[in-house]
């Protein structure tokens, strides 16, 4: 009887409790998922190497020329005149007199090297100024070079001198009269004696001005052989040309000279190498 009446107040109370309008409660209902746009990705689990867009091949360059102009141990200068395009080289530039030249334009195929034979002056004060005036009325060269500076003398253009007077013309051993003055570039080195240098009778101060003379001078020549295509075999010392004469000095000319300026044209072709 107990258990019956247990049952039964268990059923009346249910019925009493939906009679008041209270249901159980619904399971609940999981909410909507949230639009994947508005959702912020997660946050990364390690951070994202970064890759590079593949670029574009560029067209293969060709490596730069190289100037040789800007090379050259003297660059020669360019200036535009009534005449022509002039070429200068060296620190300064100083006309001889019109009565010392030759109206004429020459193709130079020969450098020939002479010294000034500067005797009055100590070699420290060997100078192209000296060499300027020394010269006289029968004389002209294209360049004095001394121990400090190169002063050109004579109007020069891309293809060609003007025609200089720096050795006479003579007959060579076959009895032919020749001239070299009209396919010759002269060049005057400031002093005299140059063979002291090599048979070791200069004095100090002497050997330093030969020294320094040549080193300019042999800079110089490199110069005009490659602008205006001169062989090395064509640069000449006054002696090797001329009847009598001994400048510039023959041991100092083929035992330092040549020597020098042999390896200053090895070394300026070396740099032209691409």
């Amino acid at each position: 009887m107990r258990h019956i009446t247990r049952k039964t107040l268990i059923f009346l109370i249910s019925a009493v409790l939906f009679m008041a309008g209270c249901a159980p409660l619904p399971a609940a209902v999981p909410s909507p998922s949230p639009s994947p746009t508005s959702t912020p990705a997660p946050p990364p689990t390690h951070t994202p190497t970064s890759t590079t867009a593949p670029q574009l091949s560029a067209s293969p360059t060709s490596v730069p020329t190289k100037d040789p102009l800007s090379l050259l141990p003297v660059p020669p200068r360019f200036e535009n005149s009534d005449e022509g395009e002039r070429v200068y080289f060296g620190d300064a530039y100083k006309q001889l007199p019109e009565a010392d030249t030759v109206d004429e334009i020459i193709v130079p195929e020969l450098i020939i090297i002479h010294t000034d034979g500067q005797t009055a002056n100590l070699p420290r004060d060997w100078n192209t100024d000296s060499t300027y005036h020394g010269l006289g009325e029968w004389y002209s060269v294209h360049f004095a070079v001394s121990q400090y500076d190169i002063l050109q003398m004579l109007p020069m253009y891309p293809d060609g001198v003007l025609h200089g007077s720096g050795a006479a013309p003579q007959f060579n051993d076959q009895g032919e009269w020749v001239t070299y003055n009209n396919r010759s570039i002269h060049i005057e080195m400031s002093g005299h004696d140059y063979n002291a240098l090599i048979a070791g009778w200069a004095s100090p101060e002497m050997a330093e001005a030969i020294q320094k003379t040549t080193d300019i001078t042999t800079d110089l020549v490199v110069s005009l052989m490659w602008f205006y295509q001169i062989d090395p075999a064509n640069v000449l010392g006054h002696y090797q040309i001329g009847r009598g004469k001994a400048d510039p000095g023959n041991l100092y000319f083929e035992q330092y000279f040549i020597p020098q300026l042999q390896e200053k044209w090895e070394s300026f072709q070396r740099k032209l190498q691409p």
